[in-house]
C-alpha cells in the first residue's frame, strides 16, 4: 500500500530532521511541528492533524496548537501536509511511486 510507504518516508524525514525516535516531529523554518494520523477513509485516503509547538508552560510541558492538517491519497501522493516542505512532499511521493514500480 502506497500510503504506508509515504508515511514511512515522512517518519524517516522527521527522525533525521529532529531526532524524534517516533518520526512524528520535525523542525520547520519557523516552528516545530508534530503530526498524528487519523482514520483511514473507506477510499484509502489517510487524514490527520498537524500541530505546532506554541511554547513551554511554567511546569515545563510543551504546548501544542493545531496548525493544520494532512491528506495522503491511496496512491501515496501527499495532497496536503501543513508545515512539511513542498519539496519533501514531492520526493516522498516520487520515491513511493518508484518503489511500487520496481517492486
Amino acid at each position: 500500500m502506497s500510503v504506508d510507504k509515504t508515511i514511512e518516508a515522512i517518519k524517516e524525514f522527521c527522525t533525521k530532521n529532529s531526532g524524534d525516535a517516533l518520526g512524528q516531529t520535525w523542525n520547520g523554518n519557523k516552528a516545530t511541528y508534530h503530526w498524528n494520523s487519523g482514520k483511514l477513509a473507506a477510499d484509502g485516503t489517510l487524514n490527520g492533524v498537524v500541530r505546532k509547538l506554541a511554547g513551554i508552560d511554567a511546569a515545563g510541558h510543551q504546548i501544542w496548537v493545531v496548525a493544520g492538517s494532512f491528506k495522503i491519497a491511496p496512491t501515496g501522493q501527499i495532497l496536503r501536509f501543513t508545515g512539511l516542505p513542498k519539496k519533501l512532499q514531492t520526493q516522498a511521493f516520487t520515491s513511493t511511486v518508484s518503489d511500487t514500480v520496481t517492486a
